[in-house]
């Protein structure tokens, strides 16, 4: 992943600190079906996740603390009821919001180092999901 290009990313489309809060407009735009998952006032969550993304990016050369600290969220977001198919719309929505925040200076190489990214952070959480329980 390259890290410079992420960091650049993030600073492009979040300079007010309102990346997170579109995010979110967007996801309940396209995916209404994930709505009741959240508080009315997303706020709260939208700064937790904008912390966890900062950290994520503060802790890319640390495979382990990504591994351990992603499987836990991930085993975390499996009791909130989240499906591995959430995590492409929640990918999709956060490059979206990031590439409309960007403007014209947002290129389709940061799209490509986002969602290769989201997809990696994806992977890491799922991986934190509980094995399917023979029936």
């Amino acid at each position: 992943m390259n890290k410079e290009l992420l960091m650049a990313g993030l600073a492009l489309a979040d300079t007010d600190e309102g990346l997170i809060t579109r995010f979110y407009e967007i996801l309940f735009e396209r995916h209404p079906a994930v709505r009741p998952m959240f508080s009315a006032d997303v706020r709260p969550q939208a700064a937790m996740l904008r912390v966890a993304v900062i950290a994520v990016l503060d802790h890319l050369d640390d495979p382990a603390w990504l591994t351990s600290t992603l499987g836990a969220l991930g085993a975390k977001h499996a009791t909130y009821g989240a499906t591995p198919e959430m995590f492409d719309a929640v990918a999709e929505c956060l490059v979206a919001a990031m590439a409309e925040r960007g403007g014209a200076a947002w290129t389709p190489e940061m799209t490509a180092a986002w969602s290769e990214a989201l997809g990696v952070v994806a992977g890491l959480m799922l991986a934190g999901y509980p094995a399917p329980q023979p029936v």
